[in-house]
């Protein structure tokens, strides 16, 4: 990595902050990237764009299912690093280390990635998302498709409710998902009620440079949001573990599968997303 301007605090102060919009829980699947004796990659980044080193807390405690690095669970190897480089002004959240693991719940191959995040009240740090990529021991980098998502919601509401949004997607006309995230998001359901079936809005960008061709999307709605008062002050409450680790293909099967409890989006992403920048 880059030289690094500012790096975050491993805590928040909640005095600091208005509002009590939830955090953002993000997980994603990729392809195992070295198959047949291919040069394993030794780190993985998600890239912001500007500084959003005090919405990212540094070191989030990971499990071996949201940090393919990870061996064991506990570990403090799991923990993500979350630095800020002036020079380039973007914040990169680095997973990295010596083994990548095949580390999905199902035990289908594939590689998981999971993080915290948001804890900005006035923006969605998805849609700040530059680039995802893997970075291998002689420096050579992949980039990774990752779409963005935002939903314009209120800074406090008394109403609030989880949707998981899901989307997937690939670099390629004709290939299969390459790319597929279970994305919690807080809404609120005073402005979004439940009962006339209005869902909220939300909006695919993507951030990277290569077009994006989403294969599938759809949303589950009406969760409820942790209650525990800590997760207003640190995204990795107990609570908040809980769900992350539930965001993956067994407890939230893909629109693509037969029992599926994703329903479609009255504002799905278009088929195809050209890079927005």
């Amino acid at each position: 990595m880059s030289s690094v301007a500012g790096q975050a605090s491993a805590h928040h102060d909640a005095g600091q902050r208005k509002g009590n919009r939830p955090a953002e829980l993000w997980n994603e699947i990729l392809p195992y990237p070295c198959y047949s004796g291919q040069e394993c990659p030794t780190d993985f980044e998600i890239i912001f764009d500007g500084n959003v080193t005090a919405d990212v807390p540094h070191n989030e405690p990971m499990t071996t299912n949201e940090n393919a690095f990870c061996a064991v669970s506990g570990s403090s190897g799991c923990d993500p690093s979350v630095t800020y480089n002036a020079s380039t002004n973007t914040t990169t959240v680095e997973y990295s280390g010596t083994t990548l693991y095949h580390n999905r719940r199902s035990g289908m191959p594939g590689v998981h990635f999971g993080m915290y995040a948001a804890r900005n009240y006035t923006t969605n740090i998805k849609n700040l998302v530059q680039r995802t990529e893997w970075t291998y021991p002689s420096s050579q980098t992949a980039p990774e498709p990752v779409i963005s998502i935002n939903s314009k919601q209120p800074t406090t509401s008394k109403s609030w409710k989880y949707a998981i949004v899901y989307v997937a997607g690939t670099t390629s006309k004709s290939g299969g998902a390459e790319y597929a995230s279970w994305n919690e998001i807080a809404y609120s359901s005073k402005t979004t009620p439940g009962s006339s079936g209005k869902q909220p809005k939300f909006t695919f960008a993507n951030y990277g440079t290569q077009t994006i061709y989403v294969t599938s999307s759809g949303g589950v709605f009406d969760l409820p949001v942790p209650t525990d008062p800590e997760c207003l002050k640190t995204p990795f409450c107990k609570e908040n573990e809980v769900l992350l680790g539930e965001l993956q293909e067994v407890n939230y099967p893909p629109p693509t599968y037969s029992n599926s409890p994703f329903v479609s989006l009255q504002y799905p992403p278009k088929r195809m997303l050209p890079p927005a920048k």
